[in-house]
């Protein structure tokens, strides 16, 4: 089916026009171009989803005040496919262009969140209008999801999406989950461990540190230990094409003052997870570690977990699914790995057949400008086409 390049451009620019940042992604551009998070994009969408004959449109805290939204869309069958697109976008304070403008220029739509992800929403709306100006609608019932938080704060948006699903019983064959990844379907990704270790010490004047307990001169033995389990993760074999795991210490933080020893250190870290590492196998291990290694009393905590839940295991599938195969050949691609993290962690075990996939690099994505092209839109077009009509 054909679809006008201008609507396609238009559909996607409207959602750029909405200003949708993490609100973990605070800063003074953000806040001054409307409410952080993503409430305003749920309620444009539900909005939207209604007026293009969703059968049911829901809107679903993640967290307080930042919706998903979930969009039903009968098909001539009753099997169920899942397009999740994340509706938060990164930080716009390094950007040299206007973040929200939405313009259209040069075979491009420019603007924060263009690329990563809202090109996928602006397809997916845009085919679901020509379609319903034609009478048509999709072969399967296809399920849209828009999800908040993905791209910091733990995938809120996801981990809430799955359980709402299980909860109703509903039986997904197929998922797509929307990142740029140059049309190659991503078949697995690594996971992830997040910790975060205090360090209790006992303060004092500088004058007689005797007195006190230096919680950062603490740390420096497990800044050591970290640094030789990195070195450790990296010299085991890789059983799959995702490599090895890896170990970064990701931010510390002490001290209140010039003359005070400090009574608290805080280190974060985190390690990418391989197919067969448990999270909180992974964490429960390296928290003992950790309390050996430190002379000072020391805490580990997840500062993300919810109902105990310390990270995600990673996400891996083989390349030879029919979902996978199929989106490589209408592409014209390779089905690959990828070394960041997607939605996807959130779903394993959730169906059987589960692609990341969408236009554009993800090297291009969380810069100072940001952009889409329109051919890459009516490439995604075509496809989601072709997913959704009859075999």
């Amino acid at each position: 089916m054909e679809i006008a390049p201008v609507a396609v451009a238009e559909s996607v620019a409207e959602l750029v026009r909405i200003p949708s940042v993490n609100t973990l992604h605070a800063g003074p551009r953000a806040e001054a171009a409307g409410p952080l998070g993503e409430r305003a994009m749920a309620e444009h969408l539900a909005a939207r989803f209604d007026a293009l004959g969703a059968s049911d449109v829901v809107l679903d805290d993640a967290a307080e005040g930042r919706p998903n939204v979930y969009g039903f869309f009968p098909g001539h069958t009753d099997r169920v496919v899942v397009l999740d697109v994340h509706t938060d976008t990164v930080t716009v304070e390094h950007m040299t262009d206007p973040p929200f403008d939405g313009r259209i220029e040069d075979g491009r739509v420019w603007g924060r969140g263009a690329l990563d992800t809202k090109a996928s929403l602006g397809v997916i709306t845009a085919l679901l209008d020509a379609w319903q100006q034609q009478g048509r609608r999709p072969e399967p019932t296809l399920l849209v999801v828009g999800s908040a938080s993905e791209e910091a704060g733990g995938l809120l948006g996801a981990s809430r999406f799955r359980p709402w699903a299980d909860e109703r019983g509903l039986v997904v064959d197929q998922m797509i989950v929307a990142e740029p990844t140059e049309f190659a379907p991503l078949h697995g990704h690594k996971g992830g461990m997040v910790m975060e270790v205090t360090i209790e010490g006992l303060a004092a004047h500088t004058a007689v540190p005797e007195q006190g307990r230096n919680a950062i001169d603490a740390a420096a033995p497990i800044l050591d230990l970290l640094r030789a389990e990195h070195e450790r993760l990296l010299s085991v074999p890789p059983t799959t094409e995702l490599g090895t795991a890896t170990l970064t210490v990701t931010g510390i933080r002490g001290g209140t003052g010039g003359n005070v020893v400090p009574a608290e250190c805080t280190i974060g870290l985190g390690q990418r997870l391989v197919p067969g590492e448990d999270p909180r196998q992974v964490f429960d291990r390296l928290a003992a570690m950790i309390a050996d290694a430190c002379p000072l009393p020391v805490t580990c905590t997840a500062p993300f977990g919810r109902g105990g839940e310390v990270g995600a295991p990673a996400f891996y599938q083989s390349a030879d699914t029919p979902l996978i195969r199929d989106l490589a050949a209408w592409a014209g691609t390779t089905p690959t790995v990828a070394p960041f993290g997607t939605n996807a962690l959130r779903y394993v075990g959730f169906c059987d057949q589960i692609a990341v996939f969408g236009p554009g690099r993800i090297e291009d994505a969380h810069q100072a400008t940001e952009s889409v092209a329109i051919a890459d839109l009516i490439q995604l077009a075509q496809i989601f086409t072709t997913w959704l009509s009859p075999t």
